[in-house]
Protein backbone atom coordinates (compact mmCIF):
# COMPACT_ATOMS: atom_id res chain seq x y z
CA UNK A 1 0.00 0.00 0.00
CA UNK A 2 1.23 3.38 -1.09
CA UNK A 3 3.32 5.36 1.82
CA UNK A 4 6.40 6.52 3.39
CA UNK A 5 9.62 4.82 3.61
CA UNK A 6 8.43 3.54 7.16
CA UNK A 7 6.34 0.39 6.93
CA UNK A 8 5.27 -2.02 9.32
CA UNK A 9 4.44 -5.91 7.97
CA UNK A 10 0.42 -6.37 9.00
CA UNK A 11 -1.21 -9.53 8.63
CA UNK A 12 0.69 -9.82 5.06
CA UNK A 13 -0.43 -6.22 3.82
CA UNK A 14 2.73 -3.73 3.92
CA UNK A 15 1.12 -1.03 6.03
CA UNK A 16 2.67 2.59 6.29
CA UNK A 17 2.81 3.65 9.99
CA UNK A 18 3.48 7.33 9.05
CA UNK A 19 5.76 7.74 11.84
CA UNK A 20 9.49 8.21 11.67
CA UNK A 21 10.14 11.88 10.71
CA UNK A 22 6.78 13.33 11.16
CA UNK A 23 5.15 14.39 14.61
CA UNK A 24 3.46 11.33 16.27
CA UNK A 25 0.07 11.55 15.27
CA UNK A 26 -2.84 11.11 17.71
CA UNK A 27 -5.75 8.99 16.15
CA UNK A 28 -9.42 8.88 17.62
CA UNK A 29 -11.30 6.39 16.32
CA UNK A 30 -15.00 7.18 16.94
CA UNK A 31 -16.73 4.17 16.67
CA UNK A 32 -20.55 3.20 17.00
CA UNK A 33 -23.69 3.20 14.84
CA UNK A 34 -21.86 5.48 12.92
CA UNK A 35 -18.20 5.74 13.60
CA UNK A 36 -15.64 8.28 12.72
CA UNK A 37 -11.18 8.50 13.21
CA UNK A 38 -10.05 11.75 14.53
CA UNK A 39 -6.31 12.19 14.66
CA UNK A 40 -4.63 15.74 15.98
CA UNK A 41 -1.19 17.14 15.89
CA UNK A 42 -0.54 16.64 19.30
CA UNK A 43 1.81 14.33 20.63
CA UNK A 44 0.37 13.53 23.85
CA UNK A 45 -1.49 10.42 24.41
CA UNK A 46 -5.20 10.96 24.79
CA UNK A 47 -7.19 8.93 27.32
CA UNK A 48 -9.70 6.28 25.81
CA UNK A 49 -13.07 6.30 27.45
CA UNK A 50 -15.19 3.75 28.35
CA UNK A 51 -17.15 2.16 25.30
CA UNK A 52 -19.89 -0.03 25.15
CA UNK A 53 -20.39 -3.35 22.91
CA UNK A 54 -20.35 -2.06 19.53
CA UNK A 55 -18.69 -4.77 17.24
CA UNK A 56 -15.74 -2.81 15.82
CA UNK A 57 -14.71 -1.36 18.88
CA UNK A 58 -12.33 -4.91 19.05
CA UNK A 59 -10.72 -3.93 15.98
CA UNK A 60 -10.06 -0.33 16.97
CA UNK A 61 -8.79 -0.99 20.09
CA UNK A 62 -6.31 -3.74 17.86
CA UNK A 63 -5.53 -1.46 16.04
CA UNK A 64 -4.24 1.08 19.10
CA UNK A 65 -2.28 -1.78 20.45
CA UNK A 66 -0.66 -2.17 17.08
CA UNK A 67 0.33 1.52 16.69
CA UNK A 68 1.14 1.70 20.25
CA UNK A 69 4.91 4.04 19.85
CA UNK A 70 4.19 5.57 16.73
CA UNK A 71 0.30 6.95 16.20
CA UNK A 72 -1.48 7.43 19.65
CA UNK A 73 -5.12 6.26 18.98
CA UNK A 74 -8.26 7.40 20.84
CA UNK A 75 -11.22 6.17 20.83
CA UNK A 76 -14.79 7.01 21.16
CA UNK A 77 -18.54 6.17 20.41
CA UNK A 78 -20.80 8.24 18.41
CA UNK A 79 -24.48 7.69 16.88
CA UNK A 80 -24.87 7.20 13.13
CA UNK A 81 -28.04 9.33 13.31
CA UNK A 82 -25.48 12.20 14.48
CA UNK A 83 -22.74 11.58 12.24
CA UNK A 84 -23.83 13.86 9.10
CA UNK A 85 -24.14 16.72 11.85
CA UNK A 86 -21.45 16.56 13.24
CA UNK A 87 -19.83 17.03 10.19
CA UNK A 88 -22.26 19.64 9.17
CA UNK A 89 -20.91 21.74 12.40
CA UNK A 90 -17.41 21.30 11.93
CA UNK A 91 -18.06 22.21 7.82
CA UNK A 92 -19.48 25.48 9.38
CA UNK A 93 -17.13 26.35 12.26
CA UNK A 94 -13.97 25.32 9.20
CA UNK A 95 -12.16 23.24 12.03
CA UNK A 96 -12.39 19.78 14.16
CA UNK A 97 -12.54 17.95 11.16
CA UNK A 98 -12.25 13.83 12.00
CA UNK A 99 -9.92 12.36 9.33
CA UNK A 100 -11.86 9.26 9.38
CA UNK A 101 -15.84 8.70 9.73
CA UNK A 102 -17.31 5.33 9.92
CA UNK A 103 -20.81 5.63 8.49
CA UNK A 104 -22.92 4.30 5.35
CA UNK A 105 -22.37 4.57 1.52
CA UNK A 106 -25.07 6.68 1.46
CA UNK A 107 -22.81 9.26 3.80
CA UNK A 108 -20.42 9.06 1.70
CA UNK A 109 -22.26 10.32 -1.32
CA UNK A 110 -23.22 13.49 0.68
CA UNK A 111 -19.77 13.80 1.74
CA UNK A 112 -18.14 14.11 -1.73
CA UNK A 113 -20.80 16.58 -2.70
CA UNK A 114 -19.30 19.79 -3.70
CA UNK A 115 -21.43 21.93 -0.95
CA UNK A 116 -19.85 19.15 1.50
CA UNK A 117 -16.41 18.29 0.33
CA UNK A 118 -15.37 16.18 3.28
CA UNK A 119 -14.72 12.80 1.54
CA UNK A 120 -11.17 12.66 -0.29
CA UNK A 121 -10.49 10.13 -3.06
CA UNK A 122 -8.62 7.34 -1.78
CA UNK A 123 -7.77 6.79 -5.35
CA UNK A 124 -3.95 8.20 -5.00
CA UNK A 125 -3.70 6.91 -1.65
CA UNK A 126 -4.65 3.63 -1.84
CA UNK A 127 -2.84 0.98 -4.07
CA UNK A 128 -4.34 -1.16 -7.13
CA UNK A 129 -3.98 -4.53 -5.29
CA UNK A 130 -6.44 -3.29 -2.11
CA UNK A 131 -9.27 -2.43 -4.52
CA UNK A 132 -8.84 -5.60 -6.43
CA UNK A 133 -8.65 -7.65 -3.30
CA UNK A 134 -12.23 -6.18 -2.75
CA UNK A 135 -13.58 -7.21 -6.49
CA UNK A 136 -17.04 -5.92 -6.32
CA UNK A 137 -17.65 -5.63 -2.29
CA UNK A 138 -16.23 -2.10 -2.52
CA UNK A 139 -18.62 -1.02 -5.41
CA UNK A 140 -20.83 1.04 -3.17
CA UNK A 141 -17.94 3.56 -2.89
CA UNK A 142 -16.91 3.88 -6.26
CA UNK A 143 -18.38 7.43 -7.65
CA UNK A 144 -17.71 8.47 -11.20
CA UNK A 145 -14.58 6.03 -11.80
CA UNK A 146 -13.24 7.39 -8.09
CA UNK A 147 -13.49 5.61 -4.79
CA UNK A 148 -14.21 7.73 -1.72
CA UNK A 149 -14.41 5.25 0.79
CA UNK A 150 -13.73 1.07 1.72
CA UNK A 151 -16.71 -0.80 3.12
CA UNK A 152 -16.13 -2.95 5.91
CA UNK A 153 -18.67 -5.85 5.57
CA UNK A 154 -21.50 -6.69 3.59
CA UNK A 155 -24.72 -7.07 4.23
CA UNK A 156 -26.99 -9.06 1.64
CA UNK A 157 -30.09 -10.98 2.71
CA UNK A 158 -30.48 -14.66 2.72
CA UNK A 159 -33.60 -16.64 4.24
CA UNK A 160 -33.15 -17.35 7.79
CA UNK A 161 -35.30 -20.22 8.84
CA UNK A 162 -35.44 -22.48 11.83
CA UNK A 163 -34.97 -26.25 10.75
CA UNK A 164 -37.03 -27.80 14.45
CA UNK A 165 -40.17 -25.38 13.21
CA UNK A 166 -39.44 -26.74 9.78
CA UNK A 167 -38.98 -30.35 10.24
CA UNK A 168 -42.17 -30.46 12.81
CA UNK A 169 -44.75 -28.82 10.29
CA UNK A 170 -43.31 -30.55 7.41
CA UNK A 171 -41.75 -27.41 5.36
CA UNK A 172 -39.91 -27.09 2.56
CA UNK A 173 -37.33 -24.11 2.17
CA UNK A 174 -38.21 -21.69 -0.41
CA UNK A 175 -36.49 -20.88 -3.07
CA UNK A 176 -38.54 -18.32 -4.73
CA UNK A 177 -40.89 -15.51 -3.39
CA UNK A 178 -43.45 -16.71 -4.45
CA UNK A 179 -42.71 -20.00 -2.52
CA UNK A 180 -41.75 -18.00 0.38
CA UNK A 181 -45.22 -16.28 0.47
CA UNK A 182 -46.98 -19.99 0.56
CA UNK A 183 -45.19 -21.44 3.38
CA UNK A 184 -45.92 -18.09 4.90
CA UNK A 185 -49.31 -18.49 4.04
CA UNK A 186 -48.86 -22.62 5.73
CA UNK A 187 -48.40 -20.66 9.05
CA UNK A 188 -51.52 -19.42 9.50
CA UNK A 189 -53.60 -20.11 12.63
CA UNK A 190 -50.18 -21.83 13.74
CA UNK A 191 -48.93 -19.60 16.09
CA UNK A 192 -46.03 -19.29 13.95
CA UNK A 193 -44.30 -15.99 12.26
CA UNK A 194 -42.39 -15.48 8.85
CA UNK A 195 -40.75 -12.34 10.53
CA UNK A 196 -41.26 -8.79 11.12
CA UNK A 197 -40.97 -6.12 7.94
CA UNK A 198 -41.66 -2.96 9.78
CA UNK A 199 -38.23 -1.45 9.43
CA UNK A 200 -35.38 -1.07 6.81
CA UNK A 201 -35.82 -4.57 6.43
CA UNK A 202 -38.74 -3.93 4.13
CA UNK A 203 -36.64 -2.06 2.19
CA UNK A 204 -33.68 -4.03 1.66
CA UNK A 205 -35.08 -7.90 1.57
CA UNK A 206 -38.25 -7.18 -0.55
CA UNK A 207 -38.15 -3.65 -2.63
CA UNK A 208 -34.23 -3.78 -3.04
CA UNK A 209 -34.14 -7.50 -3.85
CA UNK A 210 -37.25 -6.83 -6.37
CA UNK A 211 -34.57 -3.93 -7.76
CA UNK A 212 -37.59 -1.37 -7.54
CA UNK A 213 -36.05 1.98 -8.85
CA UNK A 214 -36.58 4.19 -6.35
CA UNK A 215 -32.97 5.88 -6.17
CA UNK A 216 -31.92 4.69 -9.59
CA UNK A 217 -29.12 6.93 -11.19
CA UNK A 218 -29.53 6.92 -14.53
CA UNK A 219 -27.44 9.92 -15.20
CA UNK A 220 -25.18 12.39 -13.68
CA UNK A 221 -27.47 14.30 -11.05
CA UNK A 222 -30.74 12.66 -12.37
CA UNK A 223 -32.77 9.79 -10.34
CA UNK A 224 -35.02 7.56 -10.87
CA UNK A 225 -37.89 7.51 -8.51
CA UNK A 226 -40.73 5.26 -9.77
CA UNK A 227 -42.62 3.46 -7.86
CA UNK A 228 -45.78 2.53 -9.70
CA UNK A 229 -42.79 -0.16 -11.70
CA UNK A 230 -43.99 -3.26 -11.70
CA UNK A 231 -41.11 -4.43 -9.88
CA UNK A 232 -42.15 -2.20 -7.26
CA UNK A 233 -45.71 -3.19 -7.38
CA UNK A 234 -45.16 -6.83 -7.30
CA UNK A 235 -43.75 -6.15 -3.84
CA UNK A 236 -46.64 -4.91 -1.90
CA UNK A 237 -49.08 -7.48 -4.01
CA UNK A 238 -47.10 -10.18 -2.92
CA UNK A 239 -46.74 -9.54 0.91
CA UNK A 240 -49.78 -7.72 1.79
CA UNK A 241 -51.65 -10.63 1.91
CA UNK A 242 -48.97 -12.07 4.14
CA UNK A 243 -49.63 -8.81 6.74
CA UNK A 244 -53.42 -9.67 6.25
CA UNK A 245 -52.97 -13.13 7.27
CA UNK A 246 -51.04 -11.58 10.27
CA UNK A 247 -48.23 -14.56 8.91
CA UNK A 248 -45.50 -11.63 8.87
CA UNK A 249 -45.55 -8.56 11.68
CA UNK A 250 -46.38 -4.83 10.26
CA UNK A 251 -43.29 -4.03 14.00
CA UNK A 252 -39.69 -4.35 13.92
CA UNK A 253 -37.76 -7.42 14.24
CA UNK A 254 -36.06 -5.34 17.16
CA UNK A 255 -39.59 -4.14 18.27
CA UNK A 256 -39.75 -4.74 22.09
CA UNK A 257 -43.10 -5.86 21.98
CA UNK A 258 -41.82 -8.00 18.56
CA UNK A 259 -39.64 -9.90 20.41
CA UNK A 260 -41.55 -10.23 23.51
CA UNK A 261 -44.32 -11.81 21.85
CA UNK A 262 -43.09 -13.89 19.16
CA UNK A 263 -39.34 -14.10 18.99
CA UNK A 264 -38.50 -14.40 22.33
CA UNK A 265 -40.76 -17.57 22.35
CA UNK A 266 -39.15 -18.80 19.56
CA UNK A 267 -41.99 -18.11 16.87
CA UNK A 268 -40.38 -17.08 13.92
CA UNK A 269 -40.49 -20.33 11.54
CA UNK A 270 -38.16 -18.10 9.17
CA UNK A 271 -37.70 -14.51 7.65
CA UNK A 272 -35.54 -12.51 5.55
CA UNK A 273 -32.75 -10.55 7.19
CA UNK A 274 -29.28 -9.70 6.43
CA UNK A 275 -25.95 -11.57 6.93
CA UNK A 276 -25.59 -10.43 10.49
CA UNK A 277 -29.18 -11.68 11.42
CA UNK A 278 -27.93 -14.88 12.92
CA UNK A 279 -25.03 -13.15 15.17
CA UNK A 280 -26.41 -10.19 15.71
CA UNK A 281 -30.42 -10.92 16.31
CA UNK A 282 -31.66 -14.11 16.23
CA UNK A 283 -28.77 -15.68 18.80
CA UNK A 284 -27.89 -13.43 21.35
CA UNK A 285 -29.95 -13.63 24.42
CA UNK A 286 -30.54 -10.48 24.90
CA UNK A 287 -32.39 -10.37 21.71
CA UNK A 288 -34.60 -13.23 20.29
CA UNK A 289 -32.39 -16.05 22.24
CA UNK A 290 -33.50 -19.01 20.09
CA UNK A 291 -31.52 -21.58 21.09
CA UNK A 292 -28.45 -23.21 19.98
CA UNK A 293 -28.57 -25.98 16.88
CA UNK A 294 -31.67 -24.92 15.40
CA UNK A 295 -31.28 -21.75 12.87
CA UNK A 296 -30.05 -22.65 9.11
CA UNK A 297 -29.28 -20.11 6.38
CA UNK A 298 -30.56 -20.60 3.07
CA UNK A 299 -30.22 -18.88 -0.60
CA UNK A 300 -32.13 -15.81 -0.78
CA UNK A 301 -35.61 -16.27 -2.60
CA UNK A 302 -35.68 -15.37 -5.91
CA UNK A 303 -38.23 -12.89 -7.57
CA UNK A 304 -37.68 -14.80 -11.01
CA UNK A 305 -35.06 -16.52 -13.47
CA UNK A 306 -31.31 -15.23 -13.38
CA UNK A 307 -30.80 -11.77 -13.30
CA UNK A 308 -34.32 -11.73 -11.79
CA UNK A 309 -32.68 -13.03 -8.51
CA UNK A 310 -31.22 -10.71 -6.30
CA UNK A 311 -30.29 -9.98 -2.90
CA UNK A 312 -30.90 -6.84 -1.07
CA UNK A 313 -28.63 -5.49 1.63
CA UNK A 314 -29.49 -3.80 4.80
CA UNK A 315 -26.38 -2.69 6.34
CA UNK A 316 -22.87 -2.88 5.57
CA UNK A 317 -20.68 -0.14 6.52
CA UNK A 318 -17.27 2.08 5.45
CA UNK A 319 -14.94 3.91 6.42
CA UNK A 320 -14.12 7.89 4.36
CA UNK A 321 -11.12 9.65 4.97
CA UNK A 322 -11.20 13.38 5.26
CA UNK A 323 -9.99 16.18 2.49
CA UNK A 324 -8.83 17.54 5.77
CA UNK A 325 -6.97 15.31 7.48
CA UNK A 326 -3.23 16.62 7.65
CA UNK A 327 -1.96 13.03 7.41
CA UNK A 328 -3.90 11.76 4.53
CA UNK A 329 -1.75 9.13 4.05
CA UNK A 330 -2.05 7.40 7.40
CA UNK A 331 -5.79 8.36 7.71
CA UNK A 332 -6.28 6.26 4.07
CA UNK A 333 -3.76 3.75 5.80
CA UNK A 334 -5.82 3.45 8.68
CA UNK A 335 -8.65 3.18 6.67
CA UNK A 336 -7.09 0.10 5.05
CA UNK A 337 -6.52 -2.01 7.78
CA UNK A 338 -9.92 -1.38 9.40
CA UNK A 339 -11.02 -2.98 6.73
CA UNK A 340 -8.65 -5.79 5.30
CA UNK A 341 -6.57 -7.37 8.54
CA UNK A 342 -6.72 -10.53 9.54
CA UNK A 343 -7.33 -9.53 12.68
CA UNK A 344 -11.15 -7.52 11.60
CA UNK A 345 -11.54 -11.57 9.94
CA UNK A 346 -10.96 -13.39 13.00
CA UNK A 347 -12.02 -11.23 16.03
CA UNK A 348 -15.60 -13.18 17.18
CA UNK A 349 -16.96 -10.03 17.54
CA UNK A 350 -16.35 -8.59 13.93
CA UNK A 351 -19.32 -7.67 12.16
CA UNK A 352 -20.22 -10.50 9.59
CA UNK A 353 -19.46 -10.89 6.21
CA UNK A 354 -15.80 -8.78 5.58
CA UNK A 355 -16.06 -7.04 2.41
CA UNK A 356 -12.36 -7.48 1.68
CA UNK A 357 -11.82 -10.92 0.06
CA UNK A 358 -8.82 -12.21 1.84
CA UNK A 359 -10.69 -11.27 5.39
CA UNK A 360 -13.96 -12.57 4.08
CA UNK A 361 -11.93 -16.04 3.48
CA UNK A 362 -10.57 -16.26 6.66
CA UNK A 363 -14.24 -15.34 8.66
CA UNK A 364 -15.42 -17.87 6.32
CA UNK A 365 -13.46 -20.55 8.41
CA UNK A 366 -14.77 -19.30 11.15
CA UNK A 367 -18.07 -18.97 10.75
CA UNK A 368 -18.67 -22.31 9.16
CA UNK A 369 -17.75 -24.67 12.15
CA UNK A 370 -20.31 -22.19 14.58
CA UNK A 371 -21.64 -24.98 16.74
CA UNK A 372 -24.72 -22.57 17.26
CA UNK A 373 -25.95 -23.16 13.64
CA UNK A 374 -27.57 -26.10 12.28
CA UNK A 375 -25.28 -26.30 8.89
CA UNK A 376 -22.80 -24.32 8.19
CA UNK A 377 -24.71 -20.58 6.90
CA UNK A 378 -22.01 -19.03 4.82
CA UNK A 379 -22.90 -20.73 1.14
CA UNK A 380 -25.87 -18.72 1.52
CA UNK A 381 -24.47 -15.78 2.74
CA UNK A 382 -21.99 -15.81 -0.42
CA UNK A 383 -24.25 -16.48 -3.08
CA UNK A 384 -26.06 -13.35 -2.11
CA UNK A 385 -22.98 -11.25 -2.04
CA UNK A 386 -22.24 -11.46 -5.37
CA UNK A 387 -25.78 -10.79 -6.22
CA UNK A 388 -26.40 -7.37 -4.36
CA UNK A 389 -28.74 -5.35 -6.81
CA UNK A 390 -27.31 -2.09 -8.23
CA UNK A 391 -30.45 -0.55 -9.43
CA UNK A 392 -30.11 2.10 -6.56
CA UNK A 393 -27.62 3.88 -5.69
CA UNK A 394 -25.99 5.84 -2.89
CA UNK A 395 -27.61 9.56 -3.13
CA UNK A 396 -26.96 12.45 -1.89
CA UNK A 397 -30.23 13.05 -0.03
CA UNK A 398 -31.04 11.32 3.16
CA UNK A 399 -32.47 7.86 1.72
CA UNK A 400 -32.23 5.94 4.74
CA UNK A 401 -33.48 8.59 7.05
CA UNK A 402 -37.06 8.21 4.75
CA UNK A 403 -37.28 4.96 5.22
CA UNK A 404 -37.51 5.18 9.08
CA UNK A 405 -39.96 8.26 9.07
CA UNK A 406 -41.92 7.37 6.10
CA UNK A 407 -42.19 3.96 4.90
CA UNK A 408 -41.70 1.98 8.55
CA UNK A 409 -43.90 4.84 9.78
CA UNK A 410 -46.64 3.61 7.44
CA UNK A 411 -45.69 -0.20 8.08
CA UNK A 412 -46.37 0.14 11.73
CA UNK A 413 -49.27 2.45 11.85
CA UNK A 414 -51.20 -0.08 9.93
CA UNK A 415 -51.46 1.39 6.22
CA UNK A 416 -51.05 -0.60 2.90
CA UNK A 417 -47.81 -1.49 2.00
CA UNK A 418 -48.73 -0.11 -1.40
CA UNK A 419 -49.56 3.32 0.29
CA UNK A 420 -46.47 3.29 2.23
CA UNK A 421 -44.27 2.57 -0.64
CA UNK A 422 -46.13 5.33 -2.49
CA UNK A 423 -45.90 8.05 0.39
CA UNK A 424 -42.32 6.99 0.69
CA UNK A 425 -41.25 7.68 -2.72
CA UNK A 426 -43.51 10.85 -3.33
CA UNK A 427 -40.70 11.66 -0.26
CA UNK A 428 -38.11 10.73 -1.84
CA UNK A 429 -39.19 12.64 -5.01
CA UNK A 430 -39.20 15.92 -2.78
CA UNK A 431 -35.80 15.82 -1.46
CA UNK A 432 -34.15 15.03 -4.30
CA UNK A 433 -34.53 18.20 -6.34
CA UNK A 434 -32.73 20.50 -3.28
CA UNK A 435 -29.40 17.82 -3.49
CA UNK A 436 -29.30 18.67 -7.38
CA UNK A 437 -31.06 16.02 -8.74
CA UNK A 438 -33.39 16.12 -11.47
CA UNK A 439 -36.47 13.35 -10.97
CA UNK A 440 -37.82 10.70 -13.54
CA UNK A 441 -40.52 9.54 -11.91
CA UNK A 442 -41.47 6.92 -14.95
Amino acid sequence: MKGSSNETTISGHRHCCGAGSQPRRVLVLKVGFGEWLERSRSRRNPVTPVLGGHPRVPQAEAYQKLMAGKVDIKIEVIAQADAQTKITLVNRAKKGWPDIIFGTAADTAQFLDPSNGFAADLTTTVSKDIFTGFGEGNSDCLFDGKYYCLKNDLANTVLWYNTKIFKELKLTVPTTMEEFAATAMKLKGTGYSAGAIGDQNYYASFLQSSECPLAQITAPNTVRIAPEDPKCTRVSKLVQPLLDAGVVDKRSSFDAGFIADVAKKNKVAMTLGPSWFGDFVIKPADSWGVPAGEIAAANMPAWGPAPDDRSGAYGGGVFTVSSHSAFPQAAADAAVWMTTSDVMAKLETTPTFPAYGPANKLWEARISVDPYYASNPYPAMAAGANKISQVDRPVRFPFVAQIGTVLQAGINGGGTLEAAQTDFAKSLQNLAPSSGYTVETK
